[in-house]
């Protein structure tokens, strides 16, 4: 196929469908992965333990989540601009959305107040902001 034949097919809807389904190929088996190893640590991990191995299993799951950061860094480099564009409107919402959060943990830490779920609480801040700053990104 010539280089105007393909560059023709990828400007089309199928093109953008085809990419599309190309990331979730490789997004979805890592979210997966994900999910099985979690439930697997928070199962058999004896995370709450003295074993020195509970330390390899906190770190299993950064291997799948490792996957999920390929296939986005991979889908980043087969996306048109524009929707480089809004992928990274979406994660700079997210990340200050992190930020925010951080700062005022860091705060009411300072002042003396502990939650042992705190990190999970700014991980899901990063992540809604992505989704919500990405989605009102593409509405524009």
């Amino acid at each position: 196929m010539h280089a105007g034949a393909m560059t023709r097919r990828l400007d089309t809807a199928r093109g953008d469908r085809e990419r599309t389904a190309a990331y979730n190929r490789d997004f979805w088996p890592g979210m997966v992965g994900y999910g099985v190893v979690l439930a697997g640590v928070l199962a058999w991990g004896g995370l709450d333990g003295t074993s020195p191995w509970r330390f390899l299993w906190v770190a299993l799951p950064v291997l799948p989540a490792l996957w999920v950061l390929r296939a986005v860094v991979r889908h980043l480099g087969q996306i048109d601009d524009y929707q480089r564009q809004l992928v990274f409107r979406g994660l700079s919402v997210g990340f200050g959305a992190a930020m925010i959060v951080s700062l005022t943990a860091g705060f009411a830490m300072i002042a003396g107040f502990t939650w042992i779920g705190l990190p999970w609480v700014i991980y899901g801040a990063g992540m809604i902001g992505w989704a919500v700053g990405q989605g009102i990104a593409s509405r524009r």
